[in-house]
């Protein structure tokens, strides 16, 4: 890139590493997300569900510091693919090398995320099989959210005389 400010270069390569730090530590945050669920502890769940908001603000600051970066570099709405292109020597492959990782941890966290997803939702059927041999079928949604009709109890049997 012919006209463009270190400093400017240098912040833009600090976002992305602050983000792949954020991104290492919501994956960690993830894995321990599965082993309270594994464990069914229920309020450790909730603490690490808060814990997530708490780095999901702090990714909404680095993405907007990100923008800022790349407004200030001239490169207003582009892909890291576009962006690296417009560097050369060793700015391009430290970028370069940046956005890979970024990419591999984007990766790792959206595999992570799937993974809690996927063990929440046989949790949440296990739950809702339990509670509809524990209620007698009464009382449990299916999965459009409509309560199943319920069939009156049979009182009389036939029997042959």
């Amino acid at each position: 890139m012919s006209n463009f400010d270190m400093s400017d270069y240098d912040s833009f390569c600090k976002v992305i590493h602050e983000t792949i730090l954020l991104f290492e530590e919501l994956i960690e945050l993830e894995n321990k997300k599965i082993d309270a669920i594994s464990e069914n502890d229920v309020n450790l769940l909730d603490q690490y569900m808060n814990d997530e908001h708490a780095y999901l603000m702090q990714m909404r600051g680095l993405d907007y510091k990100r923008e800022k970066m790349q407004e200030q570099l001239g490169a207003t709405g582009l892909p890291f693919k576009d962006i690296i292109e417009k560097f050369d020597g060793i700015e391009k492959e430290t970028l370069n090398s940046l956005c890979e990782n970024l990419r591999t941890k984007t990766t790792e966290l959206r595999e992570a995320i799937a993974r809690v997803k996927k063990l929440i939702d046989m949790h949440l059927s296990s739950i809702n099989e339990l509670l509809a041999k524990l209620e007698g079928g009464e009382g449990i949604y299916n999965k459009n959210g409509e309560k199943p009709p319920v069939e009156p109890p049979v009182r009389f049997t036939p029997t042959k005389a």
